[in-house]
């Protein structure tokens, strides 16, 4: 009776500092999320003086430009890729169609805009099914999609086609998750076949966690789907075909065509270049032949960081999506409003590494990039970049969150070890 008193007095104990270590816990919680939803706040006040602009017709939507007057030069059986105003086309003719309804109809701010916000809200809705169904974590998804390393933004800013691959990337992210790996390929080269160089992130593919035929099988349909998409539009508008082709040529890093980095050009060959140029040094071609050497550094962490051995946990959706950041952060000619693609990647791998690393991620993808572009941290040439400084530092996050989540698993792993490798022993 005494012993059981005793008992029962102590569990009474244990209950009550349990139940406060919990309130504690809740409380801090609760102000870790008040002060992140302030900080998202914060970075994103300063897109209103760009949205009332926008409203009030400011000149915005000069890549929409683009396409429609592309449109108009095929309608009256001219090259496209020579009487497009005011830049040269950049895609394969078969996108134009893409947003040909919104050309028919016309390219005003007030007439794409909401058809913007309208594809990355359903982008949003549909990455909810990959996120703990809370209105915390649903709240942030969208806070992601809308502001997150500050592409969507530059996406309604320019009227950018490339719109159509945050869907894309979010149906790709849902695929996955529910291991339907081949269409979560042929998606996936869908939306590369429109900027070509995310394809490299097919690699991603690879790492699945599933069959060598089963992963094999995704990696094909990703390159089959985007050959295919080539192949026809070589087919159908092989007229145009060597345009295409001269002009792509023409973009690589020290081509005829190749525009030169910084807020236009947010990627690791220019960055190189630009750092080099502060000692006398550089060039494209030398900056290109630097990121390459890091594009196979880059692939060497994924492998690392998508190694799924021991860490069943971390679901297919979270392991590819993690590989495909870490080498798209080496790609070059990546144009401000492409960084949005990143996004539904960034939020699938950040759940698959827990709540409080996604939540991290997220702000710290919102964070980073609105500080550097709006001169809270001054920072020479490195401010220029500043979507592709937050994407590194977003991933760095996600990273160290993975490994820390790691090194929990395996601690928790060995005593579990050691009481089954005791117990034969002590029979």
């Amino acid at each position: 009776m005494l012993g059981g008193g005793r008992g029962g007095s102590a569990s009474g104990v244990t209950g009550r500092v349990g139940g406060r270590l919990g309130r504690l816990d809740q409380g801090l919680a609760v102000r870790w999320r008040i002060a992140a939803a302030l900080l998202v706040v914060a970075s994103g006040a300063p897109l209103l003086p760009k949205i009332l602009a926008f409203v009030q017709g400011a000149d915005v939507g000069w890549d929409l430009r683009v396409v429609c007057s592309s449109l108009d030069a095929l309608r009256a059986g001219v090259d496209p890729y020579r009487h497009s105003q005011p830049f040269p086309l950049p895609y394969p003719v078969l996108h134009l169609y893409l947003v040909a309804p919104l050309c028919a109809i016309g390219a005003a701010p007030f007439v794409y805009g909401p058809v913007f916000v309208l594809i990355a809200a359903a982008s949003a809705v549909m990455l909810w099914r990959v996120v703990p169904a809370t209105t915390t974590d649903r709240i942030a998804v969208v806070a992601a999609v809308a502001l997150g390393l500050h592409g969507f933004p530059w996406q309604v800013a320019t009227g950018n086609v490339a719109v159509v691959e945050l869907p894309l990337a979010a149906a790709t992210v849902c695929l996955l998750a529910t291991r339907r790996f081949r269409w979560a390929g042929a998606v996936f080269g869908a939306m590369a076949s429109l900027k070509i160089l995310p394809l490299v992130g097919a690699i991603a593919f690879v790492f699945v966690p599933a069959s060598n035929r089963r992963r094999l099988e995704a990696f094909a349909a990703a390159v089959g789907c985007f050959l295919s998409i080539h192949v026809v539009n070589a087919v159908v508008f092989a007229r145009w075909l060597p345009s295409y082709v001269h002009q792509l040529a023409g973009r690589v890093p020290g081509g005829a065509g190749y525009e030169s980095g910084g807020l236009y050009n947010q990627d690791v060959v220019d960055l190189v270049a630009s750092m080099l140029g502060l000692l006398g040094l550089g060039g494209p071609v030398i900056g290109f032949a630097l990121a390459v050497l890091g594009l196979g550094a880059g692939w060497l962490v994924a492998v690392v960081l998508s190694d799924d051995r021991g860490r069943d946990g971390m679901g297919p959706a979270a392991r590819a999506s993690v590989v495909i950041l870490v080498v798209w952060l080496f790609l070059f000619r990546q144009k401000p409003y492409a960084f949005a693609t990143f996004v539904p990647f960034l939020i699938a791998a950040g759940y698959g590494a827990g709540r409080t690393v996604a939540t991290t991620t997220i702000v710290t993808s919102i964070v980073v990039p609105a500080a550097l572009r709006n001169g809270f941290w001054q920072v020479p040439v490195l401010g220029a970049y500043y979507q592709l400084l937050g994407a590194w530092a977003a991933v760095a996050v996600l990273a160290v969150g993975l490994r820390l989540g790691w090194a929990g698993e395996r601690g928790n792993v060995a005593p579990r070890r050691d009481s089954h490798d005791a117990t034969p022993s002590g029979a």
